[in-house]
C-alpha cells in the first residue's frame, strides 16, 4: 500500500509539472500579445523559477537512488 502511495504521489507530481510548463507557455504568449495583471506576472515569475528547480532536483534525486 505504502509503494502504490508513492507512486502516486510521483506521478502527481509529474503532472503537476507538465501543467506548470504549459501555464507558463501560455503566460509568455499572452504577455506578447498584452501586458500581464499582477498576479499574471507573479505566477510568471514563479513558475520561471520553480520549473527548473524542480527539474534540477528531480533529476539529482534521480541519480541518487
Amino acid at each position: 500500500m505504502i509503494t502504490f502511495l508513492e507512486n502516486l504521489k510521483d506521478l502527481t507530481s509529474i503532472f503537476i509539472f507538465i501543467s506548470s510548463i504549459i501555464y507558463h507557455r501560455q503566460l509568455k504568449l499572452t504577455k506578447w500579445k498584452r501586458k500581464l495583471s499582477k498576479g499574471e506576472m507573479t505566477m510568471y515569475v514563479i513558475t520561471s523559477l520553480a520549473i527548473p528547480i524542480y527539474g534540477i532536483t528531480y533529476f539529482v534525486l534521480l541519480l541518487g537512488t
